[in-house]
């Protein structure tokens, strides 16, 4: 992520008149790519376990079909890293990007998502990429000129104008990602700009077009920094990093906040707990505290202290605004790393039958091969017979999802133990549901005498 382009610097000149914007334009949809996606359709099998079959993807905030354009992409390296939402690429089956003025296709993967933002990074096959330059969205305040590139309904590379309404916006219903801390705007977008760059006056990415807000001029982005924070975690570790301080939260009501005599329009979130030993503890944070704001920015509610953790990591000093006994402070505290935050549980890898290895399909599979959150199925990952000893009947990336005519569900834990897996060798054949190359197919094998 290094090779990302930006430029930080402030807009010269904020109150210059311009009277075209095609330069910036022209720069600006150089960056942008559509984001064309074949979703799974969720159905019961005859057995009642769930399957999945291929559907054109319908837009999340409005139902429209999008065959044509599921949505729009941040391009933000040469090789092909491309940034979008998750609620975009959620339960793709297939993804491909085509660039501005291009006709091609090119297929690519998800290398992370993230529900919680509503962010998701994705990596082309193939081809060179011109990226976007993104700004410092920390800058961007109300009356700020900016564009939003996309396709809507599925035209692509258009264009709408207006400025920044409003920044933090958070606590809305109805929208995607549960942390939200959005720049609100009167530039138009709608189902397919999701995902498209919000740019300055300068072509400059401030945001992330994600959603539009209950009405025709009221859109919403994601700022630039924080969606490139969670690309970062989700290219450098497959998660997304989020500093730890170790407390419990109580959101406050009006009522409550009126009764402690504050300023006006003073807003926060009461510290319910805090854990021995934690980040918070060690900085002096107490229950009963009011926490009103992370590094001077405002704390409204527990969600939105969990945005502002979500921009920083373990190790990072913050200052925390504290109200206790009717005083104001300030608390630096250094951020420790969430409980949850260990090593990924290792891909389980058993051979049923000689020759015959396969894996069970994980959290980390259904994000690689784009599969439906439930999916399970086991992944073959050689040919079987292998080379030399007869026809293949399967081969390596095919999915085994029934075994004898059941549905195969087996937890990792399940499989550990081999509880699920050892009844393979005590029958004569197995009869397999396989997906090869997204066709269904049944196999049948001979399984060896046990001597």
């Amino acid at each position: 992520m290094s090779l990302v382009r930006r430029d930080v610097s402030e807009v010269k000149s904020p109150s210059t008149v311009a009277f075209s914007y095609r330069e910036v334009v022209r720069s600006a949809r150089e960056g942008v790519v559509t984001v064309v996606v074949k979703s799974w359709e969720r159905k019961t099998d005859s057995d009642g376990g769930l399957s999945f079959d291929w559907q054109a993807g319908t837009d999340r905030f409005d139902g429209r079909p999008r065959a044509q354009a599921a949505g729009s992409g941040i391009v933000l390296t040469a090789d092909g890293l491309v940034l979008t939402n998750h609620h975009v690429i959620q339960g793709a089956r297939k993804i491909t990007l085509r660039a501005h003025g291009g006709k091609e296709e090119v297929d690519a993967v998800i290398v992370g998502s993230d529900a919680a933002t509503d962010v998701a990074l994705l990596r082309a096959s193939s081809g060179k990429w011109h990226p976007s330059v993104l700004s410092d969205s920390a800058q961007a305040q109300p009356g700020d000129v900016v564009l939003a590139v996309g396709s809507p309904f599925g035209l692509e590379n258009s264009v709408t104008m207006g400025i920044i309404s409003a920044t933090g916006r958070a606590d809305l219903e109805g929208v995607g990602g549960i942390l939200q801390d959005f720049i609100q705007t009167d530039a138009a977008i709608h189902p397919g700009n999701s995902g498209g760059p919000l740019v300055d006056g300068l072509g400059r990415v401030v945001g992330m077009n994600t959603a539009r807000y209950g009405s025709e001029n009221i859109g919403l982005a994601v700022p630039v920094n924080l969606a490139l924070k969670v690309a970062s975690d989700l290219f450098s570790l497959g998660r997304v990093q989020r500093g730890h301080l170790g407390i419990r939260l109580s959101n406050l009501g009006a009522e409550t906040l009126d009764g402690l005599d504050l300023p006006p329009g003073f807003r926060g979130v009461a510290v319910t707990a805090v854990e021995a030993g934690s980040p918070a503890d060690k900085g002096g944070v107490l229950p009963g505290d009011v926490l009103f704001s992370v590094n001077e920015l405002a704390v409204t509610s527990a969600d939105s202290l969990r945005v502002r953790m979500t921009s920083l990591k373990e190790g990072d000093k913050v200052r925390l605004g504290l109200l206790r006994a009717g005083e104001l402070k300030n608390h630096e505290v250094v951020l420790g790393q969430p409980p949850d935050a260990g090593p990924t549980m290792k891909t389980i890898r058993v051979e049923i039958l000689p020759g015959l290895i396969v894996e069970v399909v994980d959290k980390n599979w259904r994000n690689k091969l784009l599969l439906p959150e439930r999916f399970q199925a086991l992944r073959v990952m050689a040919d079987y017979p292998p080379a030399g000893k007869g026809e293949s009947k399967l081969a390596e990336g095919d999915l085994i999802t029934h075994v004898n005519g059941s549905k195969f569900i087996a937890s990792a834990k399940q499989v550990e133990q081999e509880s699920e897996l050892k009844f393979l060798s005590r029958v004569s054949v197995l009869l397999l549901t396989v997906l090869h190359q997204g066709e269904e197919k049944l196999v049948g094998i001979s399984v060896p005498k046990q001597p």
